[in-house]
């Protein structure tokens, strides 16, 4: 495989009221043509941020891009494009599910509308023409009766169709990464696992790269090639499914595979990791996780700990990996088999 995404010192800032936010603070990745890539980690760790940086999406907003960082798609520069040239890039390059259907779906426009106002935009075909390519996406992402469901609106239907639409709509222009943002939240395990199939159908079938934005393990167990957990705007581990679930070496991660409910398991034997991130307002000292770590030592409080390489796949950024720090045995429950 090639290298289809590189990022390099990822630093998205948001200047608020109360000061500088450092929502995404020297992030740094790749993902290969056709993997799966999936960004875990706890509400506001940064990871839809991430994944919105890599198309621009905070021109508008208060969120800033600092000039230092690098993300190159397919041996362009993504920094360096103007205003066209951005536009011209997103949704044929990399497409993107976003987080909630319904609110990324305007309520005033028919589906076929919605999903051909891409090929109009980028492929300057008709409209007549594009709803009739609208049918066929529809087709792909396996709506029953698509002639019919391009005339309705998006309140006409459920929650797992809207979900479909939108991904539809992602997929409109072939691109080469789909960007997938929770695509699974707010829906009952059934059309959860309808969803994954149908994203794993299209990877197979189109040969697209996906990111999966999540913070539920137990699809990531069954649906990425690769996983980065990022914890306060960095990553904190990296590597394949394998390793990560039977090899990890982040205390965060354990505590993450620890919060799974294991089959039977009573609520008093459930895991919850103590404690609340730190203040992104703040610039942070040593460890971002120090706080809540039940392994901190002295020197996390002070320094920030380098990746230490585990393999050519898995890197970790602990001082626990020092050669000096004491030996800790991974606790129950933080690896094992995968789900």
């Amino acid at each position: 495989m090639s290298r289809l995404l590189e990022v390099e010192n990822l630093r998205v800032y948001f200047n608020t009221y109360a000061g500088q936010v450092k929502a995404v603070r020297g992030v740094s990745f790749g993902v290969e043509k056709g993997e799966t890539l999936a960004m875990v980690g706890e509400s506001g760790c940064g990871k839809s941020v991430t994944a919105k940086a890599l198309m621009r999406l905070f021109e508008r907003t208060s969120g800033e891009i600092l000039p230092e960082s690098k993300i190159t798609f397919d041996g362009v520069d993504v920094m360096s494009l103007d205003k066209k040239a951005l536009h011209a890039f997103r949704g044929t390059q990399i497409g993107m599910i976003f987080q909630d259907p319904m609110t990324s779906l305007d309520p005033t426009m028919s589906v076929g509308k919605q999903v051909g106002e891409c090929l109009m935009i980028h492929e300057g075909i008709p409209m007549k023409e594009a709803v009739q390519r609208a049918v066929e996406l529809l087709r792909m992402v396996e709506i029953p009766n698509p002639e019919e469901r391009v005339k309705a609106y998006p309140h006409q239907l459920s929650g797992g169709m809207r979900q479909r639409i939108v991904i539809a709509t992602a997929l409109a222009c072939h691109p080469k990464l789909l960007i997938a943002d929770e695509p699974t939240t707010a829906l009952d395990v059934t059309i959860q696992a309808q969803v994954l199939d149908l994203l794993r159908d299209l990877k197979e079938r189109l040969g697209t790269a996906i990111i999966l934005v999540t913070h539920d393990l137990g699809i990531v167990a069954d649906f990425a090639d690769r996983i980065q957990v990022m914890y306060a705007g960095m990553i904190v581990e990296e590597g394949t499914k394998q390793e990560i679930f039977k090899e990890c070496d982040h205390p965060y991660t354990w505590a993450l595979l620890r919060s799974i409910p294991a089959e039977g398991a009573s609520k008093k034997q459930l895991y919850s990791l103590k404690g609340t991130p730190p203040d992104l307002l703040l610039d942070q000292k040593g460890c971002p996780f120090a706080s809540r770590c039940e392994y901190c030592m002295p020197v996390c409080r002070e320094y920030q700990p380098d990746f230490t390489q585990k393999s050519g796949t898995h890197r970790v950024a602990c001082w626990l990996q020092h050669e000096k720090a004491p030996r800790v045995e991974r606790p129950v429950g933080a690896g094992g088999e995968i789900r």
